[in-house]
């Protein structure tokens, strides 16, 4: 008997914080890079555009919440998606993973737009924001924000 309610227990958790083709879970144990940019005085699709990469997949939000950092809802994309942009989490400069949380520069402050960027590693998780103006920008965040926007329209395609 406490054999069968132990293994019940056992599997109502493995169940309730599992993950599945729709995602909401970006906590936990599992390593990732969101990244995404946003636009506040725009109308349509293209506005928020937020993405979680993993080792083996890729997921849009379809909430599309302006500089959001939780309450995500994932859909997986396809695998040919993920081959896009799979290399984009090794493209993330050190020095920005050195950094405390922070926001770079007045992202989106002017009509600009802006990007974030948080990664999940070993169970801590870091957010940044960064400015879509390059002069606002430390020069070694240039090709990261570069890549973010590359990697973005070319998920768009």
């Amino acid at each position: 008997m406490n054999k069968c309610i132990c293994f019940g227990f056992f599997m109502s958790i493995l169940f309730l914080t599992s993950c599945n083709k729709e995602e909401d879970c970006t906590e936990g144990n599992k390593d990732y890079l969101i990244f995404g940019r946003f636009y506040g005085f725009c109308g349509g699709e293209g506005c928020v555009e937020t993405f979680k990469l993993t080792n083996t997949s890729l997921f849009e939000d379809n909430k599309d919440v302006y500089r959001a950092t939780e309450g995500f809802n994932f859909v997986e994309l396809s695998n040919q998606k993920f081959n896009l942009v799979k290399d984009l989490a090794d493209m993330v400069p050190a020095e920005l993973l050195q950094e405390d949380e922070k926001t770079f520069g007045g992202p989106d402050t002017y009509d600009q737009g802006g990007l974030v960027i948080q990664i999940s590693s070993e169970n801590k998780v870091k957010t940044w924001f960064l400015d879509q103006n390059k002069l606002s920008l430390p020069s070694y965040l240039h090709p990261i924000r570069d890549s973010i926007n590359a990697k973005i329209d070319l998920i768009g395609q």
